[in-house]
């Protein structure tokens, strides 16, 4: 009897020695998964790529710690670390040992073939009738690069100092209270927060709701997009929302952000695995917010070298994961009932096709693949829209090419009245994606174009008018913002596209030909001061010298009045209070009119000291200028 209680107890504490290993095999299964639409978008990206991206700064410095540097001794390593409030939810972020690493400190590896290891797959994906299904892969281009572009950035000028180890030891407070009338109880999030993170939730409400939409000065959105964050706040998924806010708002205050980045990461791929929460519209907002975040960083010139390396393979697996969440919800289209991220995502997508002159990765349009019409809501056309177009029509412009700009006429003649009134026949959201449908569809025009005429543009005005007007809607539609090297790539094609043009194809329609040199002059002005030679400045000086020979050509032999240039281009796409003063700045600086106005400042429009980076980026870096000022400050 002994003996076989003996094997019994044996084979029982066998058998209990054994479960420990099987729970543990099951955790390290949980790897960091994030969706890669190259692969159709059935794969994922294993731990390694993300984990060691997040954990920068123990790769490159030292071991990564939230204590504050002092010269005390830090605990053992084996030493047993505090232990966790039992208050905390499932959903809350874990409390991290101030003595040792968030996580293992490894190298990038880029090798992606591991990534076949992982799936996941949506049954929308293969018969979806949106451009984005498994059948379009045409629409499914990398190119990674937002917002002036992204919704998700720091408002210029923006500090908050904070303690980083104050932000997870300080107390909870009652409520946040919103100016809006929102008051939300802790209790009511899906994880809980200190004061200090609940203090940096309300300031990413109340600095980015105001000035999502670069259309919209009158703040008419406000209402609207406070709502939408509200509403992704409130979600029962909100985990990684709150997460990649609070890394967006940390960033202004020049604290490190990789431990929210990670733990925004770990609550994305978590929800991946439910296919009910992996394309809500919570998660695709807060994926926008990480790529855009990525983007930024992949634009500033600090990071080099495998840090860089890893940054961009962190930043495709964001793109690859938002293009794949649009395809498997059926498309931007199937947003409609979201109308702030779906304007957001479609803003995105066309400022980096514009960037990069690649294809968007997302687009807005019906179930036959056509887009809105802007002429289905505007006001009737008015006079001076009327007679703009003449110029077009008196240079032959090819037909659909005039169609796009007849309708553009139209807008630029709203959106005139709305930047001076405020009144408009659609809201401030609409207006924002009829902007983006129009330069869709210059871009479309032109890939198009090159694409049958196999580079051939000889003889022909249509490029350079393509081009012009792409550079003239980036201008009107954001009229704040510091693009930094976002026009380079349109700017070098409109400076290749007029060589090829002799001047005489001009002469029906002179003013025309002003107005398209004082298009390509402002992006060229508007590219970073601190590029080589033959990049900014050539662009600049060759432009000037075409506008030079251009006013000879017609007839001005002395410097113009800048009134008179102005009475000019009035008769072309045009909005006064937003290009009048700056043209005037424009024309006086490179020497073709002469100064009347005394006060009149430097080139306002020109380029930040920043250096030209890869067009793939370059949105990443109008984010940075336009709302990081003070962080580029520390930069040397």
């Amino acid at each position: 009897l002994l003996r076989q209680m003996s094997r019994e107890h044996g084979a029982s504490a066998d058998n209990g020695s054994q479960m420990p290993p099987v729970r543990k095999r099951q955790k390290r299964s949980e790897a960091f998964m994030f969706i890669d639409a190259s692969n159709g978008g059935v794969n994922a990206k294993p731990d390694r790529v993300v984990r060691s991206f997040v954990m920068k700064s123990a790769r490159n410095k030292k071991t990564w710690s939230t204590r504050p540097k002092n010269p005390k001794p830090t605990r053992p390593l084996r030493e047993k670390p505090r232990r966790r409030s039992s208050s905390r939810t499932n959903g809350s972020h874990e409390e991290v040992d101030e003595s040792t690493p968030c996580g293992p400190v490894l190298e990038c590896d880029t090798d992606t073939r591991s990534w076949d290891q992982w799936t996941m797959t949506s049954p929308k994906s293969s018969r979806s009738d949106s451009v984005f299904s498994a059948h379009s892969s045409n629409w499914a281009y990398d190119s990674p690069s937002s917002i002036y572009a992204s919704p998700v950035l720091e408002p210029e000028g923006f500090e908050f100092v904070i303690d980083p180890v104050n932000l997870r030891h300080t107390a909870l407070v009652q409520h946040i209270n919103f100016d809006a009338g929102f008051n939300l109880s802790p209790h009511s999030l899906a994880l809980r927060l200190t004061s200090k993170e609940e203090s940096l939730l309300l300031q990413f409400v109340e600095a980015y709701t105001p000035c999502l939409l670069p259309i919209d000065p009158h703040r008419s959105s406000e209402v609207a997009a406070r709502d939408w964050v509200v509403r992704c706040v409130q979600s029962p998924i909100a985990a990684p929302f709150i997460y990649a806010a609070i890394t967006s708002i940390v960033r202004c205050a020049k604290v490190d952000t990789e431990i929210y980045k990670w733990r925004a990461i770990s609550e994305v791929n978590k929800l991946l695995a439910d296919p009910e929460k992996s394309t809500d519209d919570t998660t695709i907002a807060t994926v926008l917010i990480l790529l855009a975040l990525e983007e930024a960083d992949l634009a500033d010139p600090r990071r080099t070298g495998n840090e860089k390396s890893c940054s961009i393979v962190v930043n495709e697996a964001h793109m690859n994961g938002l293009k794949t969440m649009i395809m498997q919800r059926g498309g931007l289209a199937a947003l409609s009932g979201n109308r702030c991220l779906q304007v957001f995502i479609l803003m995105h997508s066309i400022a980096q096709s514009i960037t990069t002159l690649k294809k968007p990765y997302a687009i807005l349009s019906n179930i036959d693949g056509q887009i809105e019409d802007y002429t289905s809501v505007s006001f009737k056309p008015s006079k001076s829209s009327v007679h703009t177009l003449r110029h077009f029509h008196d240079l032959g412009v090819d037909n659909s090419l005039f169609g796009i700009i007849s309708t553009i006429a139209l807008f630029i003649s709203d959106l005139d009245i709305w930047y001076e009134t405020g009144t408009s026949p659609i809201d401030s959201l609409d207006l924002q994606k009829h902007a983006s449908l129009l330069m869709y569809r210059l871009f479309n025009w032109y890939d198009q174009y090159t694409d049958n005429q196999h580079g051939d543009c000889e003889h022909t005005v249509g490029p350079s008018i393509c081009l012009a007007t792409m550079i003239f809607m980036v201008i009107v539609t954001e009229s704040n913002a510091s693009f930094g090297s976002r026009l380079f790539k349109v700017v070098t094609e409109l400076q290749a596209s007029l060589r090829h043009v002799p001047i005489s194809r001009w002469t029906n329609a002179p003013d025309l030909l002003l107005w398209t040199l004082t298009m390509g002059t402002l992006g060229a002005k508007s590219l970073p001061r601190a590029s080589s030679s033959q990049s900014a400045e050539s662009a600049s000086y060759l432009f000037t010298e075409e506008f030079r020979q251009a006013l000879f050509n017609i007839g001005f032999t002395e410097e113009l009045s800048a009134d008179i240039m102005l009475q000019r281009m009035r008769h072309c796409l045009w909005i006064p209070s937003i290009l009048d003063e700056r043209v005037k700045r424009l024309w006086v600086n490179i020497g073709l009119c002469r100064r009347e106005v005394t006060e009149l400042d430097d080139m306002s429009s020109e380029g930040e000291r920043e250096s030209i980076v890869d067009d793939e980026y370059a949105l990443g870096q109008s984010t940075r200028m336009r709302f990081f000022a003070a962080e580029q400050k520390s930069v040397v």
